[in-house]
């Protein structure tokens, strides 16, 4: 009877130290894990902003389609300015406009003589090489224009990393400005609540999660952007 005690005394210490433990340990493991997949949904999210930076800056607008972002990196096209030199701020204050350099250096190379361009100083030399002002537009695919050498995998674009889920996104018009002279303002929000990325952790730090930034008034989750306020797209860890 005394070992049977013994044995239900020792089973129902380690039963109480394991709980003590994962009391501990749980809030520990949550939070650890929490901060290592944010950061990666940051990335991903930091990529579904430059992509649509670079939409609207073609398109006019953003686009509410991961379907049609997608489609417009792998398929589309950008229109760029290549741009050699720059006005001075001599030249500026002095009036000179890019029109204006343009059509210097247009008649130089009409008639063969750059007297004036290079007294505009807009023939330098540059690095041991002659360097003439000029705009030139070039039309690029719009993956590699956007993201340059880096290689962006279109089949993970816009997706929670662990889930294969796409972000939650949308887009939305801001009317701002003052009485009289109102504009309207194209925004978009890309997000991922704490339960797409953290659901399979344990409920009751979720749910404290959750309810800790919800009584804050913050979104309980990770995005970039906002259909309610205009905030230059920036993400919620910044």
């Amino acid at each position: 009877m005394k070992n049977l005690f013994k044995i239900l005394l020792v089973a129902a210490v380690l039963a109480l130290a394991y709980v003590c433990y994962a009391r501990v340990e749980t809030p520990i493991r949550f939070k650890n894990t929490k901060t290592q997949r944010e950061l990666r949904i940051i990335e991903r999210l930091k990529d579904v902003r430059t992509a649509q930076v670079a939409y609207k800056s073609s398109n006019g607008h953003h686009t509410p389609s991961f379907d049609e972002l997608i489609n417009w990196l792998q398929n589309g096209q950008v229109k760029t300015v290549r741009r050699q030199l720059e006005l001075s701020e001599k030249q500026l204050e002095d009036g000179m406009t890019e029109q204006d350099a343009l059509a210097i250096v247009a008649q130089a190379e009409k008639t063969g003589d750059w007297t004036k361009a290079k007294e505009q100083r807009l023939v330098r030399n540059v690095n041991g090489e002659t360097v003439v002002f000029s705009r030139d537009t070039v039309i690029a695919p719009a993956l590699t224009t956007v993201f340059g050498d880096r290689q962006i995998d279109l089949s993970t674009f816009g997706r929670v990393p662990n889930t294969g889920e796409f972000f939650q996104m949308d887009t939305a018009s801001i009317v701002t400005g003052p009485e009289g002279h109102k504009y309207a303002i194209n925004v978009f929000q890309a997000s991922a609540p704490f339960a797409a990325y953290l659901g399979d952790l344990d409920a009751t730090e979720l749910n404290n999660a959750v309810d800790r930034q919800t009584k804050m008034g913050k979104y309980p989750g990770m995005k970039v952007g906002s259909l309610t306020e205009i905030n230059n797209n920036a993400g919620n860890w910044e």
